[in-house]
């Protein structure tokens, strides 16, 4: 009985290590860099219109999770999703057919 108690302690405690290791990869906010600076998705919609001379375009994925040049992000594999930094500083990103705000941490 105790050998069996031993292994249960065992095998929970096992377990519980493998939980607490680093997140995976991919384990990422969404996140797009502009003008040196990471901007990160606050999952918030913005009801407005933007111009389209306002408008880039990303530019590259980035492959390890974190952007690390400008037009770079990691939500999509897909270059060429719309994003803005509108007049009042605001980012907005065009994800799903919505503009979504993003901001710096």
């Amino acid at each position: 009985m105790k050998k069996l108690t031993g292994m249960m302690i065992f095998l929970i405690l096992a377990l519980s290590l493998t939980a607490c290791k680093n997140p995976k990869k991919g384990d990422y906010p969404a996140t797009i860099m502009i003008n040196g600076t990471n901007y990160y998705s606050t999952d918030n919609p913005v009801s407005i219109e933007v111009d389209k001379d306002l408008m880039k375009y990303t530019t590259s994925y980035a492959k390890d999770g974190v952007p690390q040049k400008d037009g770079e992000e990691n939500f999509t594999q897909n270059a060429g999703t719309p994003y803005a930094v509108l007049e009042d500083g605001m980012v907005v990103v065009f994800i799903d057919n919505q503009w979504i705000e993003f901001k710096a941490k």
